[in-house]
């Protein structure tokens, strides 16, 4: 999603001679496919709340123009909290975003009963809603891009690995294996680092040690649960962490482990339920009777920064070599503003419409870095 959102853009302001490499053999099936699907404007840093509005907005309009391929369901982002601390963090983020821009609303008790009447109330303290947050279906937002690109100028290579990259001369030179014997050489003014999960093995090969490590995340899905609307707003306790919304018949559910450890298995944690257990009970008491659906339960890759942060922009000493990588489960939410930052780079050397510095490379050394703590 993150690459095929750049070759549009580049495309689309008229730039030439771009190639788009992807080792898998059709675009969305890597950790795009495995996307839970939220979107949404309720982050605790303006870097991430601006991103998402650029990409909210324009997902509106890939909507729109591609008669609902995306499955954008703009059913809202309920937050709750039941502690202090959590009304503070909040009130905190809430402030921010009002700021920013957004049309949050800080609701009562009651109200987050009125919009979520499954929850259970006791102790609840407050929660926020944006209307304009919501659920996409990934693998329809990837087709909508797919059939834009596919109209362009764009060359795809599918199927093909990177094996080197030479950022020396200019242009520089990548060396590009096929699905066949032998290899291809490409040279390029620009090279772009949109790997996801593999990002921090791309960037070694132009001798960079990228900050970006993959980090497992689990999904379940129970089976069939009547009595309840067919649409709900992504429902987040924020006291636990764990998060449900509809899927089919049944609920989605997901829980992040703060405590993960970096690595590259994409197998179902065998502990997942087992944690899932210890806190559905906490504000979804209806789920911890509902049967897991065995085949739907799966996990994917977060790439995790150390502030869950992007980085978006080039590499110190390497200027032509950029990054759009890093984006915590973000990828698809931020991809479109990631993407409308990098072309304005490539074009003009500076990002015109959103502010990247916060978010370049060099921040991890100069040890100024912006912590997203709305981290789902």
């Amino acid at each position: 999603m993150i690459g095929l959102s750049l070759a549009r853009e580049l495309a689309g302001d008229g730039v030439e001679d771009v190639v788009l490499i992807e080792h898998l053999g059709a675009p969305g099936r890597g950790s795009t496919a495995k996307a839970n699907g939220g979107i949404r404007a309720q982050f605790t840093t303006r870097s991430n709340i601006e991103f998402s509005l650029y990409t909210i907005h324009e997902l509106e309009k890939l909507q729109r123009d591609t008669d609902g391929l995306p499955g954008f369901i703009q059913a809202g982002y309920l937050l709750f909290t039941g502690t202090e601390q959590g009304e503070a963090g909040l009130r905190t983020g809430y402030e921010l975003q009002r700021e920013c821009g957004v049309d949050v609303e800080w609701l009562s008790p009651a109200e987050v009963l009125a919009k979520a009447p499954f929850v259970r109330g006791d102790g609840l303290r407050a929660g926020t809603f944006h209307e304009r947050d919501g659920l996409i279906d990934p693998h329809g937002v990837v087709q909508a891009m797919w059939d834009q690109v596919k109209a362009t100028s764009v060359d795809l290579l599918f199927d093909h690995e990177v094996t080197s990259i030479d950022m020396d001369p200019t242009p520089s030179s990548l060396i590009v294996r096929g699905p066949g014997p032998g290899t291809i050489k490409l040279e390029a003014e620009w090279v772009v680092n949109a790997a996801g999960p593999d990002a921090k093995d791309v960037a070694a090969l132009c001798g960079v040690d990228l900050p970006c490590e993959p980090v497992r995340r689990n999904l379940a899905c129970t089976d069939p649960v009547s009595g309840y609307p067919a649409v709900i707003p992504m429902c987040v306790d924020l006291d636990t962490g764990v998060l449900i919304r509809r899927e089919s018949a049944g609920f989605l559910i997901a829980y992040s482990n703060p405590d993960d450890l970096p690595g590259t298995d994409t197998s179902l944690d065998p502990n997942f339920l087992s944690e899932l257990a210890e806190r559905i009970g906490n504000r979804f008491p209806f789920l911890e009777d509902a049967g897991i659906h065995e085949r739907g339960c799966w996990a994917g890759l977060y790439p995790e920064t150390p502030d869950h942060h992007a980085i978006v922009g080039p590499t110190p000493g390497l200027p032509r070599l950029l990054h759009s990588v890093g984006f915590g489960g973000h990828g698809i939410m931020h991809s479109i503003a990631a993407a409308r930052a990098l072309a304005d780079y490539v074009q003009f050397g500076e990002s015109r419409v959103l502010d990247i510095g916060p978010l370049r490379l060099e921040r991890f050394a100069e040890g100024d870095l912006i912590v997203e703590s709305a981290v789902l």
